[in-house]
């Protein structure tokens, strides 16, 4: 009975060195999710806010990265999130360039 506890003891010691070996000895580092269309992963900004008429509160995300923003609010009556779609900053701010005036003949 003792040489069986023994070896058991010798065969888990034997495994747990070579977990400890295999960790050592592999490479570490760390590996993200591929981000699509070469984009920076989000930067965000998440600022509470007060709407009238509203009893809820809600808030505002704003991703400095991307260039978007959006809004969350709970209902607590349904118990829901209501989300607000996303709106482009970039387009908003930076409009395209009006064609150039033609000259009159």
């Amino acid at each position: 009975m003792k040489s069986t506890v023994i070896w058991a003891l010798v065969l888990l010691n034997a495994v747990l060195l070579g977990s400890f070996v295999e960790r050592l000895t592999r490479q570490n580092s760390a590996l993200a999710q591929p981000v699509p269309n070469n984009r920076r992963p989000g930067d965000y900004l998440m600022i509470p806010a007060d709407v009238n008429g509203s009893s809820n509160g809600i808030i505002v995300v704003v991703d400095q990265a991307n260039g978007q923003l959006s809004a969350v609010s709970y209902d607590d009556s349904n118990r829901r999130f209501d989300t607000m779609t996303k709106i482009d900053l970039m387009s908003l701010f930076h409009p395209p360039a009006p064609p150039p005036a033609q000259r009159p003949r």
